[in-house]
C-alpha cells in the first residue's frame, strides 16, 4: 500500500481476535474506516457486491478493506479464527467520497505479515499508553505489505497458496528443527490438522509424506557430498535416531544409507 502519510497520523480504533463459524456470517456491512481482516486459521469467503467480485482467504492470509466498501461473507468449513484491526488516517477523513475497494498481501509476504500482526495484537492487548506510537509505526509497516490486486479475482478462483510453498521452503531450510509436522504447521500459524487438510487439498498428497521426502532428499545430498556420520545426518534432517532414518531410507530407496553413499562416490 502507498504509505506516504506519516505513522503518527494513524488513528487506532480497535484490534480484536475471535472465532466465527457458518452460523456467524460476516456483514453485509460497510465501514467508514479501514478494516484489516487477518485469518489465522481456517478458510473464509468474502463477497463485494458493488464490485461484483469475491475473495477466498486460506490462513494465513488477510485483506485490507477500504472505507465505504460493502462486503459480506463467512467461514468455509467448521470454523475460522481471525483478528480485525480498525483504524483511520487523516487523508481518508478528508477524502469525500472515500476510495472504495480492497488490498491483499504482496506475494510471498503473508507469513511475515502475520508475525507483525501478532506483535500488534500483543501490544494492543497490553493496553499501555506508552506503546501507542510503537503500534502506529507497526501498523505503518503492516500496511506496506498490502497492494491492490492487478486483476479482480473471479467468483470461483481458488485462493493463493504462496503461504504453503513458503512454509515448506522454510521447513526445508530448517529440517533439524522440524521434529514433527506440527512444527511445520507452526511456521504458517495453523494447527497440525488444519495444515494437513490444506496440504492435501492443494497437493493431493499427505503432508507427512511430503515432509518425509524432504528429509530423505536432504539425506541423499549429505550422504553424497559430506563425510558426516549417520547420526549427524539424522540430527540435521530432523530424525531423533539414526536407526529411524536408516529404516525410512531403506524402505523408500531400497538400499541402506551406507550403500547409497558408496554408490554416490565419484570415479577416481
Amino acid at each position: 500500500m502507498k504509505t506516504d502519510f506519516s505513522a503518527d497520523k494513524l488513528v487506532l480504533l480497535s484490534h480484536r481476535f475471535g472465532r466465527f463459524d457458518k452460523r456467524m456470517p460476516i456483514g453485509p456491512v460497510s465501514w467508514d474506516f479501514h478494516d484489516i481482516l487477518w485469518l489465522h486459521e481456517g478458510l473464509v469467503s468474502l463477497r463485494f457486491p458493488d464490485m461484483k467480485t469475491s475473495v477466498e482467504l486460506a490462513a494465513p492470509a488477510g485483506i485490507l478493506i477500504l472505507p465505504g466498501t460493502l462486503f459480506c461473507g463467512g467461514a468455509k468449513g467448521v470454523f475460522a479464527t481471525a483478528s480485525i484491526c480498525h483504524f483511520r488516517h487523516s487523508e481518508t477523513i478528508q477524502q469525500k467520497p472515500p476510495k472504495q475497494g480492497f488490498m491483499l498481501p504482496k506475494s510471498g509476504e503473508s507469513l511475515h505479515l502475520q508475525h507483525l500482526i501478532r506483535l500488534s495484537m500483543y501490544l494492543a492487548g497490553a493496553g499501555q499508553v506508552a506503546d501507542r506510537p510503537r503500534r502506529q509505526r507497526l501498523l505503518h509497516c503492516i500496511l506496506d505489505g498490502f497492494e491492490t490486486p492487478k486483476e479482480p479475482r473471479r467468483e470461483n478462483e481458488p485462493p493463493s497458496n504462496d503461504w504453503l510453498a513458503n512454509a515448506w521452503e522454510m521447513a526445508a531450510a530448517n529440517l533439524g528443527k522440524m521434529r514433527t509436522l506440527s512444527d511445520v504447521a507452526g511456521i504458517s500459524g495453523m494447527s497440525e490438522s488444519g495444515f494437513r487438510a490444506r496440504h492435501r487439498h492443494v497437493c493431493k498428497t499427505p503432508a507427512g509424506q511430503h515432509l518425509r521426502e524432504l528429509r530423505l532428499q536432504k539425506t541423499e545430498e549429505l550422504l553424497a557430498t559430506t563425510g558426516y556420520s549417520l547420526a549427524d545426518i539424522a540430527r540435521l534432517v530432523g530424525y531423533g535416531h539414526p536407526e529411524t532414518l536408516s529404516t525410512a531410507f531403506r524402505k523408500s530407496r531400497g538400499t541402506s544409507p551406507g550403500q547409497y553413499r558408496r554408490w554416490s562416490k565419484p570415479f577416481a
